[in-house]
């Protein structure tokens, strides 16, 4: 026995009521109520009986579908996941057709084939970008379509099924049973959970773009990013034009892992010597210093630059880029208070090497070396990587995965490592610091 119930859904935010409203008391829309019936079960004697699994019980991992593109590879944790539904967000113009189109021709599928669905470009178009990224692989079809039901009826009539599927966008898509325009909440979350349904049932996988609001966060319902097994962000660092591929979600590995890349004539690229990118313009200049910060799962050599100078207007400034505002106020307030360093009534301006955004911890000595650095106008006696957390009390903690992060900074040829107080490491390069008042030797002539 089925029962229709009808409810009404805020067409501009998603607000759902069973009672009809003149205005949305969430987004305060007026007229935005639109009515939908939805068929209630009270009688599910007839459903089938649904096979019960054990936690004993033996299960194939899911099968994995390697990419060409090593970096992206080792950041999905070995490759996407047959059956898995991927979300690809970020800002208009950014290169997420551009990526998309890229991952085309990126996967090693002995069978089947890649399925391109444009529901926003013209023929002419993706085909024009595609011949720029020099991509002329008969393995990959397209498809031009915005209705949701014709696109998965195309799909069921073609003789076989795709590997994988690949949106653009699903902002673009409508599906019939929803009365409102391609873009809105119903549609977008409509149009996505026919797409979830379809790709497990086939178990083929899908990657979808979706937009982002004035606000950089995904465009839609909030339920789009459950809905999906993994959520891919593609950022724009300004200052270096850098783009920054985050793990944001993923149900079939880690959430931190970042991939760095660069815009060229043949699409998104990979930056192969992290090293010589960030540090190629490294001087022991005052206010420099070097670290080594873990994003996602690599550790990169990273230059921190500070200026401290007199205020021109006003109450002092802080300005920060690729650090966090709080970690900087922090390190700053320990300086003063335990070096008696006159840096409050100062301005001060940090930034990282490309402006990348770090939110490791461990940066944290570094920042006090090039703020202590460019307060006394000299830079440290030794090109040095300074490595370490300062607590509140002035006292630098141990860090993560040190050992490794040691090894990088030998590898760079520096004179000194600057690390916390570990009985470990046995080496002429290495400089125990266990308060923030051992940075100073590195300014006193001949002391180390």
């Amino acid at each position: 026995m089925r029962k229709p119930e009808k409810y009404y859904i805020c067409n501009n935010c998603g607000y759902e009521s069973d009672k009809w409203f003149a205005k949305c008391p969430v987004c305060n829309e007026l007229e935005s109520a639109v009515e939908y019936t939805a068929d209630i079960a009270f009688d599910s004697s007839n459903d089938e009986n649904k096979q019960i699994i054990y936690i004993d019980q033996s299960i194939d991992l899911p099968e994995k579908i390697s990419l060409k593109m090593k970096d992206i590879n080792e950041a999905l944790n070995g490759g996407i996941v047959k059956g898995g539904v991927y979300l690809l967000s970020g800002e208009p113009g950014i290169g997420k057709s551009t990526l998309l189109s890229q991952l085309a021709n990126s996967f090693e599928t002995s069978e089947g084939f890649v399925l391109y669905v444009s529901g926003e470009e013209s023929t002419e178009q993706v085909l024009q970008r595609f011949r720029r990224l020099g991509i002329k692989d008969k393995n990959i079809g397209l498809i031009f379509e915005s209705n949701v039901e014709k696109i998965l009826k195309s799909i069921n009539n073609i003789n076989k099924d795709p590997t994988i599927v690949l949106i653009d966008s699903i902002q673009t898509l409508k599906s019939e049973s929803i009365d409102s325009v391609p873009g809105s909440i119903m549609q977008v979350r409509e149009s996505a959970r026919m797409i979830v349904d379809f790709a497990k049932k086939k178990n083929v996988t899908v990657i979808m773009i979706s937009h982002v609001n004035k606000e950089g966060a995904i465009a839609g319902p909030k339920v789009l990013e459950h809905m999906v097994d993994c959520v891919l962000q593609l950022d724009l660092e300004k200052s270096s034009g850098l783009r920054l591929l985050k793990v944001t979600k993923n149900r079939f590995g880690p959430t931190d892992e970042l991939v760095l890349l660069e815009i060229t004539e043949k699409g998104l690229k990979p930056i192969e010597n992290l090293t010589s990118y960030f540090l190629s313009e490294y001087s022991n200049e005052p206010g420099n210093s070097l670290t080594i910060a873990k994003v996602g799962h690599r550790f990169l050599p990273i230059e921190i630059q500070a200026l401290v100078s007199n205020p021109v207007y006003g109450s002092p400034r802080r300005v920060t880029s690729g650090i966090p505002m709080d970690r900087l106020l922090m390190v700053i307030a320990v300086l003063s208070k335990k070096l008696k360093l006159p840096v409050d009534s100062k301005d001060i301006f940090v930034n990282t090497s490309g402006g990348l955004k770090i939110s490791d911890s461990s940066i944290d000595l570094a920042v006090a070396l090039s703020l202590i650095s460019s307060v006394f106008d000299e830079p440290p006696n030794f090109t040095s990587v300074a490595l370490g957390e300062i607590g509140l009390d002035g006292n630098v903690r141990g860090i993560s995965l040190l050992e490794k992060r040691v090894d990088i900074a030998l590898k760079l040829g520096v004179e000194v490592i600057i690390i916390p107080n570990n009985k470990i490491f046995k080496n002429d390069k290495i400089l125990f610091a266990e308060n923030v008042k051992d940075l100073i030797k590195l300014f006193r002539k001949g002391e180390r």
